[in-house]
């Protein structure tokens, strides 16, 4: 994901869901609480870590999903990958993938006062390789955009591909 640039990402949906698939749906999330306002989303990589990071979580039913393609173009993003980065915000990856969520809610907190839109971060259920994008939907710049395009069940036997 860089920066200006538009993304294909992903997103294992609730099938009930896919009339608005984006706000994460949950009261409290790594980079949101239900307290401090916003609208986030969490998008994946990769059809694979769109549906591990669900069904880490949730336990997910496949057959209750969808898997959404997703095009994301923002223009203030922070890449939390990046060693640089992760030492100018406190924070590392065992932080950014850890159990306890309040300090990346606060970190959350932190991005959103600086009005970045996204964060680049690693994925906790899709280990090593897997990343995902956090997005502060309600901070979209006029020239970013985010939108969901196509949908699809997940594959029985989660034979993934790039492609929906």
């Amino acid at each position: 994901m860089r920066l200006g640039e538009e993304s294909r990402l992903y997103k294992a949906v609730y099938a009930d869901y896919q009339h608005d698939p984006l706000p994460s749906r949950s009261s409290s999330g790594r980079f949101h609480r239900a307290d401090t306002g916003g609208v986030t989303s969490y998008l994946a990589a990769s059809p694979q870590t769109a549906w591990r990071e669900v069904r880490q979580r949730w336990r997910a039913d496949p057959d209750a999903y969808r898997m959404v393609q997703v095009r994301v173009k923002v223009s203030k993003i922070v890449d939390l990958t990046d060693p640089a980065t992760q030492t100018r915000y406190g924070v590392d990856r065992e932080v950014l993938t850890g159990e306890r969520y309040e300090q990346c809610q606060r970190l959350a907190a932190r991005l959103r006062a600086e009005a970045v839109e996204a964060a680049w971060t690693f994925s906790r259920a899709d280990s090593p390789q897997g990343r995902c994008l956090v997005l502060f939907l309600d901070l979209l710049a006029a020239e970013s955009h985010v939108k969901a395009e196509q949908f699809a069940p997940l594959p029985a036997d989660e034979a993934w591909t790039e492609e929906i």
